[in-house]
């Protein structure tokens, strides 16, 4: 069952309409309509309550305030007191969530810290202003405590959900910073002045990282998927351990799992297991690894130990990650990266997982099908941020990105990749 609250402006109604389809539960929370169930959506009360806002503004209209605050005391009860915050879950095996365990999203916490502080300026009510600061808390809980903070060698990083190793999601970051941005005027909070300022620091010293010119494009993560391949001369070779080493960061072992989206693992179907032991399987082996541009131009490296009853060879091989612009593609072309020789016992391989093999590691933005176009989201998101903090910290490297970036868009319609897709932001219909 469904309430029936205010019509959304003509952009959520169409964005709802093309991609949300956000249906209202009985709480007046906004919900996923997935036609058989409607799956409350942590992030969904943020946008509506963000657009009842702006009617209340334009209009002054009291029934917009009315459902703002409807929808927020709906986003409240279904939140949870964690360490002294508070957090919207993404459940373990919802519809909205493919990972392994509960987790929150630093993107979703930030836009609730702003949106609440907005309402509290609002409507004067304290209830809101202190939901704001407890949902803020949650964004300086440590990754190493399983939540959203990465400490990392370049500055602090909000994650906007985890992967091992962290993805950098720049939509997300950049969102998430700008919304800590807001919050912290609003409730003139100098702390929260010094994190945002902190997390773009450390940003900026990435940006290289998420140009991608051969691609005339920007990047949406520093991380990505792919497979290696270890070939055997001979049976029976042990597999002891395999860890991904992200200069910079820290080291990622791999493990026997079924769930690649958030790390590594070794992929199950590969193996034999006798025992304790984990053997190849017809002479072969795949690590589905998850790779990450962070510690570019640094590469990073493969260590892996085995024990071989006899002498004999490994080849390891890549799959070369592609780009297409409107699909995520699985990557299936290997290449050789190294044949090393192998000795009866223990066998220790280290490599480097050049760049030359690895051109479009990390996820280039791709186009999307809003309504019967398909246009780029994120490339635009991402130079509409960076102009937003450049008006604040006139900084030279964001100025260099917002125009580098922007020449890439002029670039499209002369691009054949880029042919049939649209070159301008998506503004709704």
């Amino acid at each position: 069952m469904s309430i029936h609250m205010p019509e959304f402006t003509r952009r959520l109604a169409t964005v709802s309409k093309d991609r949300y389809k956000i249906k209202f539960l009985e709480d007046g929370y906004p919900g996923k309509d997935l036609e058989n169930m409607v799956v409350p959506h942590p992030i969904y009360g943020i946008y509506v309550i963000r657009d009842y806002l702006f009617q209340y503004k334009k209009t002054k209209d009291p029934l917009y305030k009315t459902a703002a605050i409807t929808v927020a005391n709906a986003a409240i009860q279904r939140m949870d007191l964690f360490k002294n915050s508070l957090v919207f879950w993404y459940k373990e095996k919802s519809p909205l969530n493919s990972s392994d365990r509960d987790y929150y999203s630093g993107l979703t916490q930030s836009y609730y810290a702003e949106v609440l502080a907005k309402l509290f300026v609002v409507t004067g009510i304290e209830k809101y202003k202190t939901a704001a600061q407890k949902v803020y808390y949650s964004l300086k809980i440590p990754v190493l405590e399983g939540r959203t903070l990465n400490e990392t060698s370049k500055g602090p990083s909000i994650e906007e959900y985890p992967t091992s190793p962290n993805g950098y999601i720049l939509n997300g970051w950049l969102s998430a910073i700008s919304a800590v941005k807001t919050y912290a005027n609003l409730l003139q909070d100098k702390e929260a002045h010094t994190f945002w300022r902190e997390n773009l620091a450390a940003l900026i010293k990435l940006l290289p990282s998420y140009d991608a010119p051969q691609f005339k494009n920007s990047r949406y993560t520093l991380n990505r998927h792919t497979n290696i391949k270890i070939s055997s001369s001979i049976n029976n070779i042990e597999l002891q351990k395999t860890i991904v080493h992200i200069p910079g960061d820290k080291n990622y072992e791999l493990n026997l799992s079924n769930n690649k989206d958030y790390e590594g693992v070794i992929v199950s179907s590969s193996v034999v297991i006798k025992g304790e032991k984990i053997l190849f399987k017809n002479n072969q082996l795949i690590l589905n690894v998850l790779l990450s541009r962070y510690s570019y131009p640094s590469e990073n490296e493969l260590y892996v130990k085995v024990v071989s009853q006899e002498k004999g060879t490994l080849q390891l091989s890549i799959a070369q990650p592609e780009y297409s612009p409107t699909r995520m593609i699985t990557p299936e072309k290997y290449i050789l990266i190294k044949e090393v020789a192998i000795e009866k016992g223990i066998n220790e391989i280290k490599l480097k997982m050049y760049w030359i093999n690895l051109d479009d590691l990390g996820v280039t933005t791709t186009f999307k099908k809003l309504g019967d176009k398909w246009h780029n989201v994120y490339h635009f998101i991402h130079i509409n941020r960076l102009e937003e903090f450049y008006k604040v910290i006139n900084n030279d490297d964001l100025l260099k990105y917002i125009e580098k970036w922007k020449s890439y868009v002029s670039s499209w319609s002369d691009n054949p990749l880029y042919a049939h897709l649209e070159t301008r932001p998506y503004k709704g219909r």
